[in-house]
């Protein structure tokens, strides 16, 4: 008689699978937990990360010995190119501001009673003069609109002491990125004898995939944005939209997520409309302009920016990519969103490896 084959799924390998899968659960609570408190530390670890091959240079190629000095170097050559930018930048974005205020003085609320229909301007002033408005303003309801204004000041308060806590969180961020900078050398060399022997070369390996698919996506995508970044500043240029050179930096820097740059859209359409009390050209003209740069970006961008550059560094389709941003994103928030396509790469690619058995 045969002998029947016996199970992979013994109890212990099944209570060993629930351990691991209850560790990974335990472990991302409490990274959800604690994201708000390492939101700086992993912002200035990737700023440091995508900094590192600056470093190097400055180490390797002009041989400065000391990594504090290199460190020091690549600073100073980070903020004269952002001050070389905002020198060329802001005397453009300064004219912008000054249209755009002499604007508003010439035609207050930009007279908006002009864009509405004249029944509805009927209907309007028929409610101010109504009943109904009126006891809207009786005595009682005033005192509620008096307590309603005390708690408006205090958010106002509380918004104050949000900005003396956004701040002290940009010193800190500035302090990781620094310390992180300085030491990230060493800990690269010597990381591997801090996981035990047992699990280190799988920990090996995947760290290294990991850092393989970070490296191509973030230095390819910063290079997309720059260029995009430049797209865009000039396409607005072209078509003499307000603000246009400093829309578009911030529509292109917006790129490092993907399809976040859509909500450039809003105020996009917003200046059409100042450039159209502006120039007394129709609203629907401007506002054209503005998607068809839009769009031709977008194009150039999807054509020829990301295959010559990222190649087929993801492969994901934009379902795919919508919800990895979502999922990544409600995870970790904006960090998530950030990290989302190359651990979703990843993941993938681990899955197609292990358990489909393919490649």
């Amino acid at each position: 008689m045969p002998e029947l084959p016996t199970s992979k799924w013994t109890l212990d390998r099944i209570i060993n699978i629930l351990l691991y899968l209850g560790g990974i659960v335990l472990f991302l609570a409490l990274l959800d937990y604690l994201s708000p408190y390492l939101t700086s530390f992993f912002v200035a670890l990737l700023v440091a990360y995508i900094l590192e091959p600056i470093v190097s240079f400055f180490q390797t190629r002009l041989k400065l010995k000391r990594r504090w000095l290199a460190v020091i170097a690549t600073f100073l050559l980070i903020f004269g190119s952002l001050s070389l930018l905002l020198a060329i930048t802001l005397p453009a974005v300064s004219s912008e501001f000054s249209k755009l205020q002499g604007l508003m003085e010439e035609s207050p609320l930009l007279h908006i009673e002009d864009l509405l229909p004249e029944g509805l301007q009927e209907e309007i002033e028929a409610y101010l003069y109504s009943e109904e408005v009126k006891e809207l303003l009786t005595e009682e309801n005033l005192a509620g609109y008096g307590t309603k204004l005390l708690s408006y000041i205090w958010g106002a308060l509380s918004s104050a002491m949000g900005l003396v806590l956004g701040l002290f969180s940009l010193i800190t961020f500035f302090l990781y990125l620094v310390f992180i900078m300085l030491f990230y050398d060493d800990f690269s060399k010597n990381w591997k004898r801090s996981i035990p022997p047992a699990y280190r070369q799988g920990a090996v390996t995947l760290i290294q995939d990991v850092e393989a698919g970070m490296q191509v996506y973030f230095r390819g995508q910063a290079l997309v944005v720059f260029w995009v970044c430049i797209l865009f500043a000039t396409g607005f240029k072209i078509i003499g939209l307000p603000l246009g050179i400093l829309l578009g930096i911030v529509v292109g820097l917006l790129n490092f997520v993907p399809y976040l740059q859509t909500l450039g859209l809003l105020p996009g359409l917003l200046l059409a409309g100042a450039q159209a009390l502006e120039t007394g050209q129709e609203f629907w003209l401007c506002a054209t302009l503005v998607l068809v740069v839009f769009a031709v970006v977008q194009g150039i961008q999807e054509v020829l920016l990301v295959p010559r550059i990222l190649g087929n560094a993801t492969g994901l389709n934009p379902a795919v990519i919508l919800l990895a941003l979502s999922v990544w994103g409600g995870l970790f928030g904006i960090i998530g969103m950030i990290i989302a396509l190359p651990m979703t790469t990843l993941l993938i690619k681990y899955y197609q490896r292990f358990v489909l058995k393919e490649g």
